[in-house]
């Protein structure tokens, strides 16, 4: 079996749950964050290990679903994923602030990364990215009566993983196709 976007889910929440855990009060989203920037000898501000540093400023990363197509490795598959991730915790924070109490805290912080964990929780085996998107818009249904599925949407459409794309198959990189458009309601 070849292992195509379902590696997203392990380098994308991979990368996600590092950026997460090491914000600090003060920061935010569209500051650039690296990846694995002591492998390159870079300081923290370091664009590190991926394509583009992780940031909500499309001016400085402008990468959307269709950046996948064409690419070999795992990595490209992961880093749109965590973009998108990304700019939903960003999102959350500019609605509902930031705790930095990240165990009890109640802030959008703290409801991006549970959004994220039930999602991972309520996704299809083999997940895609729509499996995964849909699976985070489940957990806001759970947890929050629904209130964010806008904000959500939004989020997922900016970088390509709107209401009309299609994700294709788990096994090919090359055949889905982004889209921009928010859900209907929204």
């Amino acid at each position: 079996i070849t292992i195509d976007k379902i590696a997203v889910i392990i380098i994308g929440w991979s990368d996600f749950f590092t950026l997460v855990t090491t914000v600090k009060p003060g920061d935010v989203g569209d500051m650039t964050r690296g990846i694995g920037n002591y492998v390159l000898k870079a300081g923290i501000n370091g664009g590190g290990i991926r394509r583009l540093p992780y940031t909500t400023d499309m001016n400085i990363n402008d990468q959307t679903f269709d950046d996948i197509i064409g690419t070999t490795a795992f990595h490209p598959l992961g880093e749109v994923w965590t973009d998108v991730l990304w700019d939903l915790y960003w999102a959350m924070v500019d609605v509902y602030g930031f705790d930095e109490d990240q165990i009890n805290g109640t802030g959008g912080n703290n409801m991006a990364i549970q959004l994220v964990m039930d999602g991972m929780k309520y996704q299809s085996c083999d997940p895609g990215f729509m499996a995964g998107r849909d699976a985070i818009m489940v957990a806001d249904a759970i947890n929050n009566d629904g209130v964010n599925e806008c904000i959500i949407w939004e989020v997922f459409a900016r970088r390509g993983f709107g209401y009309n794309a299609s994700g294709g198959s788990v096994y090919d990189r090359n055949d889905g196709f982004q889209d921009f458009e928010v859900l209907p309601e929204c």
